[in-house]
């Protein structure tokens, strides 16, 4: 279900997705996932205040389960007596150490597959199904999940677990590096639990045992403490999975310290960034594991997940802060990749990893590159409104009065106003008061240049026929000295140049626009407007302003990528560009220390790196093939002793040479040996937590964080509908 509809200059997009409710026998009828709705942030308006998803009346948190530990013969949990464990009819307190033990039947023999993605769109799982099948000769098809709405990519068949895990690295070669096993067909019959507590033994029939504590009471389990529940599952193959059942809210508690560490990094809006990038890859990724009980795991396959030990308050602030948001592109959650440094500039998707596709995931210039300088051609130190206002309109010589006179007549013109025959007297405010409503009648409504306090009135309660740049003017017009008494008193040259310039962006002669600073040469200027990256040739002459206190005057300007400008323009013409805020200086110090690496690599390293990968193969030598936006290696040939060579694509270029990135640039050395000097460290596709980090440290608002990395996405909310659902 999908609906949109308008709420001020709010639009409310509303995304429906259920699944089967598939109960504990512990009767815990809890919502995991109901309603998905997004809730389309337009502009600038702030919605830090507003109320955590599922905190409405009549609503419940959006639930997840998170798997801490798989296939164990045993579990052990120790001991807090306000720990209830909920036993068939008899619940009990942890009171002394309990140990549980899986019981059951195994009937018939499963079979072990590596799962490579799950995904909406049935195309693109049949042709990487087929990439997989034509790459390895090994069986690869596509299984629909109709409770989920997916279509899963699976790869092989092997008789045990360990097994599948091993044959990982033969996918890794072909850049598929996030895989994870997953079982088919055999059944556990009569399957229980057996519970052993200070010489006591009891067995419960089923697959689940749950554990419980107060909200702020955590549950302890591997030398950590966990919220809400703990679930004890026998999985399919007859061991038992641990799992932590808590709401999403919870759960990022525990994750946004561990991917993104307040100690480190201690801006607000860089955590609220990462808070929304997390809680996104969560709301996209509920029920991956679904055959294993969980929705999410707790390692870098998925995100870290740390418990209750590592939260944090300013990491917890940050959650709170976003609680319910997520990013959406055309109304659906996107896949948020991130890494910890990307060396000055992010990568497209598919460059990285091949078998990826999406729109939001493109490679924008970074804040770890550095400052950039940007010189305009005004004398610095010029200030803002007489430097636009006379680039313009151009004074001529005569009297005060005579050059605001013949300025106001030549914007009349470009405003396509007609000019009456009249004077400027002088200066004096009433006197430029007659003449504006003179030569501007048509253009200026009349109450504009009312009584001062009448003015006041009308700009609290403006006329219903006055739109935003009426009231805009209005406040100006308030707020300048053109009303103030007394009136006989001359308007100043700097004055009238303001009056001037705010006429023009009235009138719509100059017209003033928001974009972010990406990059520039010579040549060009690259922007995000409307949130696209766009090429703008450099005008020959250009006025560039910057803050400098409390005013704005002409200046070079220090930008780094992410910063916010506004573009000044007449007609096609851009007029100048300003940096309207003091940006802080930026030291991101340990943040980025991996953002510039350099290896030297014999050739026996580099036969070992590359056999690891490629069992046999006789290394000799490398050629890049094709790079990426960013620099990044995209295709790598190795070339072997014997006439043999390989295509190494994608990520798989930085497992097999064991580098850093792939953000690099090589040189081959007497001896031989090779010399690799990078940028980056990880994979650099999404958003960049160093950069994130800059960029909060210059003044950027997580929402202009977001929006820089992932590029197109629209900000949303998760809610929960009334409807029962869950993953058991």
């Amino acid at each position: 279900m999908r609906r949109t509809e308008a709420r001020g200059g709010i639009r409310l997009r509303v995304y429906a997705g259920r699944r089967r409710r598939r109960r504990s026998p512990a009767a815990l009828r809890l919502v995991v996932l109901g309603l998905l709705a997004a809730l389309v942030l337009a502009g600038t308006a702030r919605d830090d205040a507003a109320p955590a998803a599922g905190t409405a009346a009549g609503t419940a948190p959006v639930m997840l389960r998170v798997g801490l530990a798989t296939d164990l013969e045993s579990v052990t949990l120790c001991c807090d007596r306000r720990v209830v464990v909920e036993a068939g009819a008899k619940p009990f307190h942890l009171e002394r150490p309990l140990r549980v033990t899986p019981a059951g039947a195994l009937r018939g023999r499963a079979t072990y597959r590596l799962q490579v993605a799950a995904l909406k769109d049935e195309q693109q799982a049949r042709q990487i199904a087929a990439y997989l099948r034509r790459e390895t000769g090994e069986l690869a098809d596509v299984v629909f999940d109709a409770d989920r709405d997916l279509y899963r990519v699976r790869w092989g068949r092997f008789p045990h677990r360990d097994a599948a895990a091993e044959a990982r690295g033969r996918l890794a070669v072909l850049g598929v590096e996030e895989a994870w096993v997953v079982g088919e067909g055999g059944a556990l019959e009569g399957a229980a639990l057996r519970l052993e507590q200070g010489g006591r033994k009891r067995e419960i029939e089923g697959r689940w045992l749950t554990i419980l504590a107060p909200p702020d009471v955590g549950i302890p389990f591997a030398r950590r403490r966990y919220r809400t529940r703990l679930l004890i599952h026998v999985n399919d193959r007859g061991r038992l999975n641990v799992i932590n059942e808590l709401s999403i809210e919870d759960y990022l508690r525990g994750v946004v310290p561990r991917e993104m560490g307040p100690e480190l990094y201690d801006k607000i809006e860089a955590l609220k960034a990462q808070s929304v990038a997390a809680r996104t890859f969560t709301v996209r990724n509920l029920g991956e594991f679904r055959e294993e009980g969980y929705d999410i795991c707790s390692t870098p396959r998925c995100q870290v997940y740390g418990g209750m030990d590592v939260e944090h308050p300013l990491s917890d602030q940050a959650v709170r802060a976003t609680a319910g948001q997520v990013l959406l592109y055309d109304g659906e959650p996107v896949e948020t990749l991130y890494s910890a440094t990307c060396g000055g500039h992010t990568e497209n998707v598919e460059v990285v990893f091949p078998l990826k596709r999406g729109p939001h995931l493109r490679g924008v210039p970074c804040l770890e590159a550095g400052v950039f300088k940007l010189a305009g051609d005004m004398a610095a130190g010029t200030p803002f409104a007489t430097g636009l206002s006379r680039r313009l309109l151009p004074t001529l010589p005569g009297t005060p009065a005579q050059v605001l006179a013949a300025r106001l007549e030549h914007l009349a013109l470009l405003a396509g106003l007609r000019v009456p025959h009249d004077e400027l007297a002088s200066l004096r405010r009433r006197e430029v008061r007659r003449y504006l409503l003179s030569v501007l009648d048509m253009a200026l409504d009349p109450r504009f240049l009312a009584d001062g306090g009448e003015l006041q009135r009308l700009v609290a309660q403006p006329p219903a026929s006055w739109g935003d740049d009426d009231r805009r003017f209005a406040v100006y017009l308030a707020r300048s000295r053109l009303l103030a008494e007394p009136r006989d008193a001359e308007l100043s040259e700097a004055e009238a140049d303001d009056l001037l310039l705010q006429l023009s962006l009235h009138l719509g002669v100059l017209r003033r626009e928001r974009a972010v600073y990406l990059a520039h040469d010579e040549r060009q200027l690259e922007l995000r407007r409307d949130g696209r990256a766009q090429h703008l040739l450099r005008p020959p002459s250009l006025a560039t302003f910057r803050r400098q206190g409390d005013r704005l005057v002409a200046g070079t300007l220090e930008l780094m990528a992410g910063d916010p400008l506004e573009l000044y323009w007449q007609g096609d013409d851009l007029l100048a560009i300003v940096l309207p805020n003091e940006p802080s200086p930026v030291h991101l110090g340990s943040r980025n220390a991996r953002g510039v690496w350099q290896e030297v690599r014999t050739l026996a390293q580099m036969r070992s790196s590359v056999q690891a990968r490629y069992p046999g193969f006789p290394f000799e030598d490398l050629q890049i093939l094709s790079r990426g936006v960013s620099g990044r290696v995209g295709k790598l040939r190795l070339l072997g002793s014997d006439g043999r060579s390989l295509l190494v694509e994608g990520l798989a270029v930085r497992w097999t040479l064991d580098l850093p990135d792939t953000w690099f640039e090589v040189e081959r050395r007497p001896g031989p040996s090779w010399r690799f000097r990078g940028r980056g460290w990880g994979h650099g596709v999404g958003l960049c937590q160093s950069g994130t980090y800059g960029m909060a440290a210059r003044g950027a608002s997580y929402r202009d964080i977001l929006a820089h990395y992932y590029t197109g996405v629209e900000l949303g909310r998760i809610r929960v509908g009334a409807g029962e659902v869950g993953a058991r």
